[in-house]
């Protein structure tokens, strides 16, 4: 559990930081590659857009991860609590 909680928050990262390349990419594109009076403000903004609301789905897996260690640690003392009781 504790491996799958560190994998899930490693991957927030890598996506974090693969959204902050493509963002990169994106203006990039729109200051110099595709210039247009309306469509690639349009464009950019439209970018903007689904780059926030992907960050905010993101963050759901470091509560996820956050979730698997306290379960971990649960788990843990509740194995701990029955060694204890069995006199082991």
């Amino acid at each position: 559990m504790r491996d799958a909680a560190k994998k899930l928050q490693n991957g927030q990262q890598e996506i974090e930081q693969k959204l902050a390349d493509l963002k990169k990419l994106v203006t990039s594109l729109v200051n110099g590659g595709y210039v247009t009076d309306r469509s690639s403000k349009q464009f950019d903004q439209s970018y903007d857009e689904f780059n926030e609301g992907a960050k905010k789905t993101i963050e759901g897996l470091d509560g996820m991860g956050k979730f698997l260690e306290s379960a971990a640690d649960a788990f843990e003392r509740a194995d701990d609590e029955l060694a204890k009781g069995l006199g082991k």
